[in-house]
């Protein structure tokens, strides 16, 4: 079945999301090699979260869920100028609102710190509060890149529009390369860290503009509520930012529980979150950013079965790379932890820790991939209300299993997995009540091809974990003292090579076009 070039559009959103995120874990595996796990890292995650929560809420995700669809239906009826209209509107809202919020934020940061993160020390608070008022700003700075990635998708100008998200990472690896050993202390190093990340913000939206001028033409910032779309964009805003507040407030808890745990907690989460997200964000959004503008443009033409089936073949897509993840995240993360940030400060304790956090967030890999595009759907028909039941259900779920796993085991380096495992087991509920929805209103999502296709995926990841585990045991064998640089590369290319191999001969489409081989069996309706 044709997927109406949706897998063309993501492979370009992976293909941008994969420079960023390959950038990103350069910039997490020098963060490693400086900071370790301790206080003052502890303190810049902190302090990052905060700013970074109030980006989450009015940035990209935000502007996808209420501002793409809308604009997105002005473009495809070929109203150019009442889409141009519609966009300098928003963004001229959008500028006086966070530039308000900024400023609340810089004043409110001791009481944001206090009660964000009560576990923490004097000092480390302190130093939290500082870092804060520095990396604020960097909220409406990349809100505004919120909003030309919202343009350019709607566009279907996929790549840039993630790609530049390299330049934020970049910035701060040529400030920990550059200075890292000139600083005297890890605190000195968090300062300088925080303004080159502020730095990074500016690069980011700058590098956007060129290409949003030439799909928007001048900015002209406005308040022009009267404008087409603008009411029914800020309409959709209120549910959209509530639904996003209650997944916010789920961090946050997190934080505050990471607080009382032994120090580097905050910073454990942050290492193993940033792996864990790479296949969720390669696969789950970028299949999510390209289907919402189609999705967009298939409700507002009532032509729901094409949206069902655009649903059926993006998730299938998004299962053939997310399950084996698990599986590599599961049974051979350490490989992944050690290959990224063993160096420096970041020793084999560390690693173990990672390890374990990682493993509990592989759990939840398939939820978290899944409901991003579920949330599209919802989204493009209008529907904001069933997400945030979703979102509130998922974190009441979270936060109770957080408390009751990691709480009790405070005393060990190994709570914070509980934290992962408590988010995974709370996604898995958003997933619950997303599905039901959608089935409740489009019919059937899963069909018979589909299992069958979710079997071959799984039984593939299954004997790829068993290659990869050989080769582990070989390493234990015959070189246990080899750093995992050296081990891990051989161990993961070989599950990889495996899981495409066992995939194609039991059919898979997907793993016949990265081999290059025609299909071992006919084709059966997104089948994988």
């Amino acid at each position: 079945m044709s997927d109406g070039g949706g897998g063309r559009s993501a492979f370009v959103v992976g293909a941008g999301i994969l420079i960023s995120r390959v950038i990103g874990l350069l910039r997490n595996t020098a963060f490693a090699y400086y900071f370790g796990a301790g206080a003052a890292s502890d303190a810049y995650n902190a302090a990052f979260k905060i700013p970074n929560a109030v980006r989450n809420l009015l940035g990209e995700g935000t502007l996808s869920a209420a501002f793409v669809p809308v604009y997105s239906r002005l473009l495809g009826r070929g109203d150019e100028r009442a889409a141009r209209t519609l966009a300098n509107a928003v963004l001229g809202l959008l500028l006086a609102g966070v530039s308000l919020l900024t400023l609340a934020g810089i004043a409110a940061a001791p009481a944001l710190t206090a009660v964000l993160t009560p576990g923490f020390d004097a000092g480390t608070q302190a130093l939290t509060t500082r870092l804060t008022r520095v990396l604020f700003p960097m909220t409406g700075i990349m809100v505004l890149s919120g909003w030309c990635l919202g343009i350019q998708n709607s566009h279907r100008r996929f790549f840039w529009s993630y790609a530049s998200a390299a330049l934020w990472s970049l910035a701060q690896i040529v400030l920990l390369l550059v200075w890292g050993p000139r600083a005297d202390s890890a605190t000195t190093l968090a300062l300088w860290l925080a303004w080159a990340t502020l730095v990074g913000a500016v690069l980011q939206v700058a590098a956007q503009v060129p290409e949003v001028l030439r799909l928007v033409g001048s900015l002209r910032p406005t308040f022009d509520r009267a404008a087409e779309g603008v009411m029914p964009t800020l309409r959709n805003v209120v549910p959209v930012v509530t639904a996003l507040g209650v997944v916010q407030i789920s961090s946050f808890v997190d934080l505050q529980i990471a607080s009382f745990l032994a120090a580097g907690a905050t910073t454990n989460i942050t290492y193993a979150n940033t792996l864990a997200l790479l296949p969720v964000s390669l696969f789950g959004v970028s299949v999510a950013a390209a289907s919402l503008p189609e999705f967009s443009r298939d409700s507002g033409s009532l032509a729901l079965d094409t949206l069902r089936e655009r649903l059926r073949v993006g998730w299938q897509r998004i299962l053939f790379y997310i399950v084996p993840s698990a599986f590599v995240f599961g049974f051979l993360g350490d490989y992944c932890v050690g290959l990224l940030y063993r160096a420096g400060r970041f020793g084999a304790a560390e690693e173990r820790v990672v390890y374990a956090v990682l493993a509990a967030y592989a759990v939840g890999l398939v939820s978290f991939g899944s409901v991003k595009l579920l949330g599209s759907a919802y989204y493009a028909l209008q529907d904001y209300r069933t997400p945030l039941r979703a979102s509130i259900m998922s974190i009441v779920v979270s936060a109770v299993a957080a408390v009751s796993i990691a709480v009790p085991l405070r005393a060990s380096p190994y709570a914070t997995a509980g934290i992962a495992l408590a988010s995974s087991l709370g996604s898995y509920v958003n997933l619950a009540w997303l599905t039901r929805g959608l089935r409740q209103r489009l019919g059937a999502l899963y069909t018979p091809a589909m299992w069958v296709g979710t079997r071959r995926i799984v039984v593939s990841a299954m004997v790829a974990t068993l290659a990869g585990l050989g080769v582990r045991l070989l390493h234990q064998a015959v070189y246990p003292a080899l750093h995992p640089r050296l081990a891990g590369v051989p161990a993961l290319a070989v599950f990889a090579g495996v899981y495409l191999g066992t995939a194609w001969m039991l059919g898979s489409h997907e793993a016949a076009r990265w081999l290059r081989r025609s299909p071992r069996v006919p084709r059966e309706s997104t089948n994988g």
